[in-house]
């Protein structure tokens, strides 16, 4: 029998080398820059939040329904006291609270070593694709952890009264991040299945009532919000029609990488012997495992919810697979091999992150600082591009990609203005969405306009250079080419307020400096290397106004 300390050990190298490894270097999300700006802004104008859109010049003054407003004043005073720093730590906080959970539900299944390691190593990997990102929806990760270990504790204790805890973690998730429907959706999950206990058994009645006022309570603290009701419309608007952001697509139609079923194979793993998986868990699991195949960013959810939910039955099917290999290995004269077997698996995680992490430092980016892609397709940003224009002092009103707007946003608001960014339907109508699909997708197959160019006033216009809409702009005479890069294309209509620009261009007059491959955030394209005054400037004056990484492309258009 293995001694609790030698295993307790084990277990606690496991998960600290998993937490290590998920933490273990941040890549700057594209609408990091959108989010922070945000939150400073509302702070300076003394706002809960704007409500009203000040940046696009295509949909000037629209309703603006900002369900992260919460984070995002967060993000704007962590940038203002302890710059990049504040957020990377914001961002290990709630990766550490999912990974807290996980071992507390490891402590009370008593989960054997095998089972700790195959859920901490897959999960890990698996997650480290969307908590590699500095991004709200990290809240979400981490009140859905702790929001399913209460809902479980209290289904085997009824009388745990910590569940009346839910409706007040409900209030604040609200303002965090839109992912407080997951909340909602495992409540109702517990809500039907203590129904369910309640119709076979009437002494269940008292904890049947319970978990419905709780999951009642929870719905009404979703009204206490700046928005009300506006905001139950906007996410219904938001989830309930095709999208075509990547991560919002279903899993079998976009690419990614095979970690992403990394969940799914623990569940398989653990049906192999299904005794101590409860009806309950198959029925989380399920529902939640519905959402990851209809929506790749819920792939997350689901990792955190075999994190909570399967210690105990992965061990007992482990068991069962491999009886006596688990025979040996608990055996007393085995200790060698464990210890061993373990060292092998947090080498193996420290391997790959070190690995991964290298190209960083050799660029002087330390792991507790945010790194910025300069020279690729989104995650990566324009950063070249954004230096010459601030330098031509270019105006005006600009297209550019969706995972570049908020880049923009943050470096030329207000003399730039665009016509569609990351914030997407909490702003955007499904017109002006359309109408800035068929103008990503454009080539020179497309008909002679189209609307984002020709029914608005747009002038510029900011693309990955191997996107379609750079050959059909190539193709059109009144759009000119005036800069290119190996990342990205500007392009300005043929218009008196250009001539010099083009004529410059033409003369081949037009050089942006070299930039390194990666820089830390904010990815500064001044010169002067005050860009958090010159920020927080522009916004006070606005009121007038890895390859790991890379795989992942979780702003991409959907193909």
């Amino acid at each position: 029998m293995m001694p609790p300390e030698e295993r307790a050990a084990l277990i606690f190298s496991l998960w600290l080398s998993a937490v290590l490894f998920t933490c273990g270097f941040t890549i700057a999300d594209p609408d990091l820059w959108g989010h922070t700006l945000y939150g400073m802004r509302a702070a300076e104008q003394g706002l809960l939040v704007e409500k009203t859109d000040p940046f696009s010049y295509t949909a000037p003054n629209a309703p603006w329904i900002n369900h992260e407003w919460l984070t995002e004043y967060q993000f704007g005073w962590l940038w203002k006291m302890l710059g990049a720093t504040g957020l990377w730590m914001w961002r290990n906080l709630l990766v550490i609270t999912v990974f807290v959970v996980a071992a507390l539900a490891i402590r009370q299944a008593r989960a054997s070593v095998a089972a700790v390691a195959t859920l901490l190593v897959f999960n890990a990997e698996c997650l480290s694709g969307f908590v590699i990102f500095v991004r709200p929806q990290l809240a979400t990760f981490a009140l859905f952890a702790v929001t399913l270990y209460i809902l479980r504790r209290w289904w085997d204790a009824p009388h745990n009264r910590t569940i009346w805890v839910l409706p007040l973690l409900m209030g604040f998730w609200v303002n965090l991040h839109g992912g407080f429907l997951a909340g909602l959706g495992v409540q109702a999950v517990f809500v039907l299945g203590a129904g369910t206990r309640w119709f076979r058994n009437s002494d269940e009645r008292r904890a049947a009532l319970s978990i419905a006022t709780v999951f009642v309570l929870s719905l009404l603290a979703t009204l206490v919000n700046p928005n009300g009701l506006a905001l139950h419309t906007m996410l219904y608007r938001h989830l309930a029609f095709e999208q075509f952001v990547r991560e919002w697509q279903p899993l079998w139609i976009a690419r990614q990488s095979l970690i992403y079923y990394a969940p799914f194979l623990l569940i398989g793993l653990s049906l192999v012997s299904p005794r101590r998986l409860q009806a309950i868990d198959l029925l989380v699991l399920v529902v939640v495992g519905f959402q990851a195949v209809s929506h790749i960013r819920h792939v997350a959810l689901l990792g955190i919810a075999t994190l909570v939910l399967l210690p105990g039955p992965l061990s007992e099917s482990l068991e069962r697979l491999f009886r006596r290999i688990a025979r040996q290995w608990s055996g007393a004269g085995s200790r060698r091999i464990r210890i061993a077997a373990v060292a092998s698996v947090v080498a193996l995680l420290a391997s790959i992150q070190v690995h991964s992490s290298w190209e960083l430092c050799l660029y002087g980016i330390r792991p507790w600082e945010i790194a910025v892609e300069t020279q690729r397709d989104v995650p990566g940003v324009p950063l070249r591009a954004i230096g010459l224009m601030k330098r031509e002092g270019l105006t005006g009103n600009l297209v550019t990609d969706y995972g570049w707007a908020q880049y923009v946003l943050w470096h030329m608001y207000p003399e730039i203005r665009v016509a569609f960014d990351g914030r997407y339907r909490t702003v955007y109508s499904s017109k002006l969405e359309s109408e800035f699909l068929d103008f990503q997708r454009a080539s020179t197959e497309r008909p002679e306009q189209t609307a984002i160019l020709d029914n608005y006033a747009t002038e510029m216009a900011l693309l990955p250079i191997e996107r379609g809409p750079c050959e059909y702009l190539d193709s059109r005479s009144d759009w000119v080419r005036v800069y290119s890069d190996q990342q990205a294309a500007l392009y300005v209509a043929d218009i008196p307020k250009f001539q010099r620009l083009i004529a410059r261009s033409r003369g081949n007059e037009l050089i942006a400096p070299e930039v390194p491959a990666w820089q830390k955030f904010p990815g500064n394209a001044f010169t002067d290397g005050n860009h958090l005054g010159l920020v927080a400037n522009r916004s006070r004056g606005s009121r007038e106004i890895s390859e790991r990484a890379i795989s992942s492309e979780q702003t991409h258009i959907g193909e």
